[in-house]
């Protein structure tokens, strides 16, 4: 599914990074991943639990880490 760089920190980040510290809330782990050419399925990767897009185009490493932890850095209040 495509989400909004912020739809998708408010979905999988917890609320604030003292819920992190704290121990309250799970754990989440960002596997991103770039391809030259084609694109990544679930099918041919069996270890993916669930794959979310933040674009509809294609986008390089850096803009696509970029825009989700720009996402995290506002919901925290970082920035």
């Amino acid at each position: 599914p495509l989400y909004s760089p912020l739809g998708l920190a408010k979905a999988l980040v917890p609320a604030s990074f003292e819920d992190v510290e704290q121990g309250g809330s799970s754990q989440v782990c960002f596997v991103i991943g770039a391809m030259a050419a084609g694109h990544v399925t679930v099918e041919d990767h069996p270890y993916i639990e669930k794959m979310f897009s933040v674009s509809e185009y294609p986008l390089s490493g850096a803009s696509a880490i970029n825009r989700i932890l720009g996402a995290i850095e506002h919901q925290w209040g970082i920035v």
